[in-house]
C-alpha cells in the first residue's frame, strides 16, 4: 500500500517519502512502542547516524523526548556492523571476483582511478577486500578540485 501510494505521487523506489501505513480511517500518529520501522535507505553513509538514534539506548548525539521501543526495526542493508538490528540484505561474501580470477590465472591487472572513485575500482571491485591481489597494481590520480 505504501509503495503504491508513492508511485501514484510520481515517486520511484529511491525517493519514497516517509510513509505511515495504517488501517483505513485511522489518524496519522507519532511512532509508538511496538511499531515496526523499515528503513529503506541503501546508502550506509547517509543512514547510520539516524539508525543509531532509533535503536541505540545509549545514543547521545541529540536529545530525544522518548526512545521508541520498536516491535521491529529493519535496515535495508548493513549500515554498520555495530548496529544491533535486523538487516533485510546483509553483506554477501563474494568469492572468485574478477580480480581474484585474473590472479589465479597468472594475469596482471592495473587499476587506475581518481581519488574520488578509488574505492570503486579497488575495494568494491575486489568484493570488499582492501588488499590488492598478487599481480594487481594501483595508480591513484588526484581528483580535480571543484
Amino acid at each position: 500500500a505504501g509503495l503504491q501510494a508513492a508511485y501514484q505521487r510520481g515517486e520511484n523506489d529511491e525517493f519514497v517519502r516517509p510513509t505511515v501505513i495504517r488501517a483505513a480511517g485511522e489518524a496519522d500518529a507519532a511512532m509508538q512502542d511496538g511499531d515496526a520501522l523499515i528503513f529503506m535507505n541503501f546508502r550506509a553513509d547517509r543512514a547510520r547516524q539516524i539508525t543509531r538514534a532509533f535503536v541505540n539506548a545509549d545514543f547521545d548525539g541529540f536529545p530525544r523526548a522518548k526512545q521508541v521501543q520498536f516491535g521491529d526495526f529493519v535496515m535495508l542493508t548493513e549500515y554498520a556492523a555495530d548496529i544491533a538490528t535486523a538487516c533485510a540484505y546483509p553483506p554477501a561474501s563474494l568469492a572468485n571476483t574478477f580480480g581474484e580470477w585474473l590472479m589465479k590465472h597468472d594475469k596482471t591487472q592495473l587499476r587506475i582511478s581518481e581519488t574520488e572513485k578509488y574505492a570503486h575500482v579497488t575495494f568494491f571491485y575486489n568484493g570488499g577486500v582492501e588488499a590488492p591481489f598478487k599481480g594487481e597494481d594501483r595508480v591513484l590520480v588526484n581528483s580535480p578540485k571543484v
